[in-house]
């Protein structure tokens, strides 16, 4: 996988497309090109000058787009368009095909999901880690990790909706690379974009981590200021979280992979 590419307000500039490559102009220091052949995945945050032809030119590159907020508001996703189903499209419909099958799908997320949530209270717990090995319930989960989450939820949940979009272009990517079908969710079945959210409900205790480390730090809650009764990141708050998520960004691709791996046997096991 490549890099992301961060179009934040943190700092003043306006970014157009060049041929294969975005030229960024910078109001206070040189103007930088970067080369297409580098970016994996886009986020936008916040209000930023741009051209359309900047958005045409990521997505004809395979590059999805994802337009959030200081307040870790999802806005927008922009996914490359192929009028061609993606290659797996029929196999991936064996997980609807009966109540059965896609019993066996929800049961494989919730372990899958349980595995990642035991890994995170074994590094948070390390004095207790020998308790958590096997299996744990979702009401004990959230009520371990919720001693580590700031007084006041309304900042959480800014911090962790930002995460779970930084998480969601990492998903996306691999969705797309995978040539499965983004909308053909088993979870959230009738929902747009589907099978990310599937996999996003799968990896939320890596989002969980990220949080806590954010709030971990003595200057989390200075990073974050209310506007019109929300809460949102910083300027300084945006870069921090964006810095944390980057330095974890191998490991998260790596967990993402092996998610993958595990649906695809799944698939073909179903279908066999």
């Amino acid at each position: 996988m490549g890099r992301t590419l961060y179009l934040t307000e943190t700092e003043k500039f306006r970014c157009t497309a060049d041929g294969p490559s975005i030229w960024i102009d910078w109001e206070k220091r040189a103007g930088q090109r970067v080369p297409l052949r580098l970016i994996s995945r886009c986020i936008i945050v916040g209000n930023i000058h741009l051209e359309s032809g900047l958005i045409c030119l990521l997505a004809s590159n395979n590059i999805p787009i994802i337009f959030t907020n200081a307040s870790g508001h999802e806005l927008a996703i922009a996914v490359p368009y192929n009028h061609h189903l993606p290659r797996y499209w029929r196999d991936q419909r064996v997980f609807l095909e009966t109540r059965k099958n896609r019993e066996r799908f929800i049961d494989w997320a919730r372990i899958k999901r349980m595995v990642l949530q035991l890994s995170l209270l074994r590094l948070l717990f390390p004095e207790r880690a020998n308790t958590f090995i096997r299996d744990i319930s979702e009401r004990d989960y959230q009520e371990l990790v919720s001693s580590f989450k700031p007084r006041e939820e309304a900042k959480w949940k800014t911090v962790k909706r930002f995460i779970e979009n930084l998480f969601r272009s990492l998903i996306i990517e691999s969705l797309v690379e995978a040539k499965l079908n983004l909308d053909l969710g088993i979870i959230h079945r009738y929902h747009n974009l589907g099978l990310a959210l599937d996999f996003g409900y799968v990896l939320e205790p890596r989002v969980d981590e990220q949080g806590i480390e954010f709030f971990r730090d003595t200057r989390g809650n200075a990073l974050l200021l209310k506007q019109e009764r929300t809460w949102c990141l910083t300027k300084e708050g945006v870069k921090e979280a964006i810095q944390r998520f980057e330095k974890k960004r191998e490991e998260n691709e790596d967990v993402i992979a092996n998610t993958l791996d595990e649906f695809f046997l799944l698939m073909r096991e179903l279908r066999s």
